[in-house]
């Protein structure tokens, strides 16, 4: 049998030192983490952090189903934790009961977790989900095709050059689905851009708790980023802080301060910028590269 190019890079991975295995699985245009396309043979299990981890035994989103149809198929990024997938099909259905329609789910994480060339810092170990604002009439209708799927556009609900709410984008169902999300005890941060966190505050009121979970970040300005808690009893799992404060005070006011639009306008710089040094991946998920396939099923 001829040794192709993927077949290489598996018995390479599987007999590599674990020093040269976990350099290897830094960002680069080689990531053997996008090479790897099945799940591994595990128990599910998110190791490590959300910006620096991997993924055992993921499960494999269905494109579609109550209340929620997948998007963006093609970049081959709906795997998760099965506690993910069990808390997306509960808030979808969820979506769908309270008459707030259909989503589309899109990047979650890749099939062994793990880092990503472009696209995200975090999603790396099963538990991060996006969720667009918009929702386009012909998944509520029909299931979207491949090329659908891959092709639709997701409608901003944000200006994120120039810092403003696209009041003419905007969804009157949103803070109710937000809500939603907000409140089942599984999730841990919400995030969303700074305007539209504001417009949430400024419908919520004083009946704002439900928002202390919804963090203004940079981007998100089409979609929303739902973080899930560490599942019970997953020990290799870093878990996130508690959010603490107003729900919609104090840090959001900083993100319409001088000193944000001080940062936002600033002229890029003429150096190249020196890459971060990453921290080392956990040591386990040298173990998840190198592991057996198990099955993908959609």
């Amino acid at each position: 049998m001829p040794l192709t190019k993927s077949l290489f890079s598996r018995l390479l991975i599987a007999t590599l030192p674990l020093s040269l295995l976990l350099a290897a699985t830094g960002v680069s245009a080689q990531n053997p983490w996008e090479d790897v396309k099945n799940p591994s043979k595990q128990s599910p299990e998110s190791i490590g952090a959300y910006t620096n981890g991997c993924l055992s035994g993921a499960e494999q989103m269905p494109l579609r189903g109550d209340g929620f149809q997948l998007v963006r198929t093609g970049r081959d990024r709906h795997y998760g934790n099965p506690y993910l997938v069990k808390f997306l099909k509960d808030f979808s259905s969820s979506v769908e009961k309270n008459n707030l329609g259909r989503l589309q789910i899109g990047d979650m994480s890749m099939a062994r977790g793990g880092p990503f060339s472009s696209g995200h810092t975090s999603h790396q170990m099963g538990l991060d989900a996006d969720i667009w604002f918009s929702q386009d009439r012909r998944a509520a209708e029909r299931p979207l095709s491949p090329w659908e799927r891959d092709n639709i556009a997701a409608i901003p609900m944000a200006d994120a050059k120039k810092h403003v709410l696209l009041e003419k984008n905007w969804d009157e169902r949103i803070p109710g689905i937000v809500r939603l999300a907000s409140e089942d005890p599984r999730v841990a941060r919400i995030f969303v851009h700074p305007t539209v966190k504001r417009k949430m505050c400024d419908i919520a009121g004083s009946d704002n708790e439900w928002l202390r979970k919804v963090r203004p970040w940079w981007g998100h300005n089409y979609h929303f980023h739902v973080r899930l808690n560490c599942p019970p009893g997953d020990n290799s799992c870093k878990p996130q802080t508690k959010v603490k404060g107003d729900p919609c005070g104090g840090g959001l006011d900083w993100w319409f301060s001088d000193e944000f639009y001080a940062i936002l306008n600033r002229p890029p710089s003429k150096e190249p910028e020196k890459p971060a040094e990453k921290p080392p991946m956990p040591a386990q998920c040298a173990q998840v590269l190198s592991a057996p396939a198990g099955e993908s099923k959609r």
